[in-house]
């Protein structure tokens, strides 16, 4: 699935298993924390990870692509950002 860069108000976001809110938080603990998640979730799970700067899509696109995951959609939420990946 191409990975979808929506920031139109009121574009449906798909769902989702988790969440992960990673905004007041400091390199490397973000990814330190995704990282965390997705071993705890199971194959197919979506996790939703919201985090205040955008160059943090770039860190969880590589995050995606080492472990053999997926970026199913990410974009701009008001004041923050959030990206959806899926685990496969």
């Amino acid at each position: 699935m191409p990975l979808d860069t929506s920031e139109q108000q009121g574009a449906t976001a798909p769902a989702y298993d988790r969440s992960l809110d990673v905004r007041n938080m400091n390199c490397p603990l973000p990814i330190l924390k995704t990282k965390a998640e997705f071993a705890r979730m199971q194959t197919g799970e979506v996790l939703k990870v919201t985090y205040q700067q955008q160059q943090y899509v770039k860190e969880l696109e590589m995050f995606s692509r080492q472990t053999g995951n997926q970026v199913v959609h990410t974009r701009a939420e008001g004041d923050h950002h959030s990206t959806w990946i899926e685990k496969k």
